[in-house]
């Protein structure tokens, strides 16, 4: 998994995930799903998608994902999307 090499002051744990790309989004919700103990049927289930959804958003082929779906799967995993300006301000 890659961890992004920027520190959120807002972050308590210290750790970010980068996802800049469909596959590193699908590795980051795949390790985070690894963490919590669960099997892609477990949460898919509790999140109310499908176990072949969630397998194609964890190897990165859903160039279409539905960020609706997406931020649920998120929100059953704890977790949070964040957008970070990185233009240089």
């Amino acid at each position: 998994m890659y961890l992004s090499p920027y520190v959120d002051s807002m972050d308590n744990s210290g750790t970010l995930l980068n996802a800049r790309s469909l596959p590193r989004l699908g590795t980051a919700i795949a390790g985070l799903r690894r963490r919590r103990g669960l099997t892609q049927a477990e949460l898919a289930r509790a999140a109310g998608v499908s176990r072949q959804w969630l397998s194609s958003v964890e190897n990165g082929r859903t160039p279409g994902v539905e960020v609706a779906l997406l931020m649920r799967l998120l929100d059953t995993l704890d977790a949070s999307l964040v957008i970070r300006d990185e233009a240089g301000s």
